[in-house]
């Protein structure tokens, strides 16, 4: 597995996320190299037509040889396990505990045989948790994507909302996705600068959300309020586990 960080204009919030992942492997715009080397890490240059997140993450699986990559957003600062009395909503900082849970996830998608694995995505908010419902097998995940194997590619229409749409790719023809709700990464989604801050405007979110629903239907509905916009998947994959004696 290798674990990939893109990154843009954020040299001080990478320095931040490398410590969760030493050994990741961060792609910069090829103009921003020599700002990205002080960090010391493993970088990989983006040609500078290489724009959005869909166009970006479909140039990372081409470039990247590793069955499984994570993708990490760069301004993650921190992995929160919400499961369990003495650790709920403890803040998880040690490499190789956050490696061993993410590769424990992406087993448990690839015996579900899911091309997707992910996990909660609701900050790190203990009450937002159920501990009846400890794992998702539908929904989307972001901010801290797995993907296996190259089965699907990213709808380069999106620049903004491509992650939603991988997932129901992988709802569509492999028929589910695996997040592990009990761990939560944390980040400041939307508020930086830099990334694909550039790239966002509310002409360009209306015009892909548009597109969502005329591609994707009554599986998923919008809820807007208090200046923000909320994508809900209606992709309903549960079973009862039946235990024969």
């Amino acid at each position: 597995m290798q674990v990939v960080i893109p990154s843009r204009k954020r040299v001080e919030a990478c320095r931040h996320v490398l410590r969760l992942f030493p050994d990741a492997l961060v792609v910069v715009h090829q103009n921003e190299v020599n700002d990205y080397q002080i960090l010391g890490a493993k970088l990989l240059a983006h040609p500078a037509e290489v724009q959005g997140i869909a166009p970006l993450k479909n140039w990372i699986l081409d470039h990247v040889e590793d069955e499984v990559v994570f993708i990490v957003d760069d301004d993650i600062s921190m992995l929160k396990a919400m499961a369990g009395r003495a650790t709920a909503s403890a803040v998880i900082r040690d490499p190789v505990a956050i490696q061993q849970i993410v590769e424990n996830t992406a087993q448990g998608a690839r015996v579900l045989g899911a091309p997707v694995f992910g996990f909660n995505q609701n900050g790190g908010d203990v009450r937002k948790f159920r501990n009846q419902d400890p794992f998702a097998f539908s929904g989307w995940v972001g901010g801290a994507m797995g993907i296996i194997g190259r089965a699907l590619r990213f709808d380069d229409n999106l620049k903004l909302r491509a992650d939603i749409d991988f997932c129901l790719q992988a709802q569509f023809q492999q028929r589910c996705i695996f997040s592990d709700l009990r761990f939560s990464f944390v980040e400041q989604r939307f508020n930086n600068t830099g990334g694909n801050a550039h790239m966002r405007s509310a002409e360009r979110n209306q015009r892909e959300i548009a597109y969502l629903q005329q591609k994707w239907g009554k599986w998923i509905s919008i809820v807007e309020g208090k200046g923000t916009v909320m994508i809900k998947v209606h992709v309903k994959r549960r079973q009862d586990l039946v235990i024969v004696s």
